[in-house]
């Protein structure tokens, strides 16, 4: 797989080439990694290049330290480094905030959004802290990741799910705690006018993480925002419901570029 390298680190990501049209994607926290996006990359349009960063796994340290600030500007030095325009961003978790912030500060960078099972801001998320704590007092261990892993899924599928704890679980532990304290604090609620490209935002019905609130912030905040539904789906469609998460992805990319 190829790197860049942006701001003095070597980035390492995912690529499958297509078209002159570019979607870049980013994974969440948690050690997740650009795995997560390799169904999504294959089942694109062929007009469409892709792109999936990875940020906690094989790629070097931000070199201002693990925050979602700086996976923001990570990304738009790679949309400018690879000169990719103004692609369209689908971020998940995590990685929706990154892109959410990426839009607001570097808007030049962003032709579009995907927000998948993400929001705006941590407040009075009881799990996301329950979480920290249970990384942090169990060192990342494997048996922990599976169980925070589990989370992710409504029901984990087994053909992904092994290899996504693994990989997970050989994540650097201070990188993963650092970026989810980070995004804890982070709040974009009041900044969330400032994006004005098209934006998706994508639920899962059964999404323990984010729940409809986070969703509805995203929708009130964004003009001219639009949002999918994921009716079977957990917190990772693009894994647990892909037929329904590609069909939305891909009317939302024709509705872009027509």
């Amino acid at each position: 797989m190829p790197r860049v390298q942006i701001d003095g680190a070597s980035v390492h990501y995912a690529e499958r080439p297509g078209g002159s049209r570019a979607v870049v994607f980013v994974h969440g926290g948690f050690g997740s990694s650009s795995e997560l996006w390799a169904r999504s990359m294959a089942a694109l349009p062929p007009q469409y290049s892709a792109y999936a960063i990875d940020n906690f796994l094989r790629s070097d340290p931000p070199p201002d330290g693990y925050s979602v600030p700086a996976f923001a500007r990570r990304v738009a030095g790679f949309v400018a480094t690879l000169g990719l325009g103004a692609p369209v961003l689908v971020g998940h978790s995590m990685g929706g905030a990154t892109i959410q912030l990426a839009a607001i500060e570097h808007p030049a960078c962003v032709g579009g959004l995907v927000l998948v099972c993400t929001g705006p801001s941590m407040t009075n998320h009881a799990l996301a802290r329950e979480l920290l704590v249970e990384l942090r007092d169990s060192g990342g261990d494997r048996a922990a990741m599976r169980r925070i892993s589990s989370e992710w899924f409504r029901v984990p599928p087994p053909d992904f799910f092994d290899g996504y704890v693994e990989r997970a679980a050989s994540a650097p532990l201070d990188a993963m705690v650092a970026v989810q304290a980070s995004l804890i604090e982070l709040d974009l609620r009041p900044r969330l006018r400032e994006i004005r490209v098209p934006t998706l935002v994508v639920r899962g019905a059964y999404d323990t993480g984010r729940t409809p609130e986070h969703a509805e912030a995203l929708l009130a905040g964004i003009p001219g925002s639009r949002l999918a539904v994921m009716s079977e789906s957990g917190h990772s469609p693009m894994i647990e419901t892909p037929d329904a998460f590609d069909a939305a992805l891909h009317r939302f990319l024709a509705d872009c570029h027509g």
